[in-house]
């Protein structure tokens, strides 16, 4: 992320071009993008309009479902349809290509970065990627967590910051080592659409 930041000027830059490219057919409005690619308003602003001046983005008015507040407790969430302004990419864009491949097609976090933040959440014993990471869009799961004393709340906090610099949500699952060991002897097929194709192994310290 450093290098495609000196590269595209900013890290905010590659982030909400990352967002629009991992979802092309996707409208986003201000609040959307900053919240995904967690850049603050001003700065997000900047970048649009910079990024829809050379035309990458296009402005589209479309809907959005919402969250209805609600005060009771303990009742389904309900949502309801609201306009919004906004962005698309534009997928003519001529420089499509070449942007695809460097900011999709490369790597899309180095792997000392992303052990790093997963490492916070508590003692990792396997960690494996797929799926998103393979680019293949087929996998259910893009990244599977093996460890002990996992605080989930912090896992959950430093996936979406890696979510936010790759521009894509990440389907992962974790598990305790004796979880891990019941599901490979269970021949879970969770586990097994990890394990037995193409995968990037982080670390395995079981």
């Amino acid at each position: 992320m450093e290098s495609l930041g000196k590269i595209f000027g900013s890290k905010s830059r590659v982030k909400i071009m990352r967002l629009f490219l991992f979802n092309e057919s996707t409208s986003f409005d201000i609040d959307s993008i900053t919240e995904r690619a967690r850049v603050k308003k001003p700065e997000a602003r900047k970048e649009l309009a910079m990024l829809a001046k050379i035309e990458f983005l296009k402005k589209k008015d479309f809907t959005k479902k919402v969250l209805k507040p609600s005060r009771k407790k303990n009742t389904e969430p309900e949502f309801k349809k609201i306009k919004a302004k906004g962005w698309v990419l534009n997928t003519r864009f001529d420089l499509m290509k070449p942007l695809q491949k460097l900011l999709v097609d490369s790597e899309l976090i180095k792997e000392k970065d992303l052990l790093k933040r997963i490492k916070k959440s508590g003692s990792i014993k396997l960690l494996i990627l797929s799926g998103l990471f393979v680019r293949d869009n087929d996998r259910k799961l893009d990244m599977l967590i093996v460890g002990e004393k996992i605080k989930k709340e912090i896992l959950e906090k430093e996936l979406a910051i890696i979510e936010s610099e790759i521009g894509h949500e990440i389907r992962y699952a974790f598990f305790t080592q004796e979880e891990y060991a019941y599901r490979i002897s269970m021949y879970d097929k969770l586990v097994r659409d990890v394990i037995e194709y193409e995968r990037i192994t982080i670390i395995d310290k079981r």
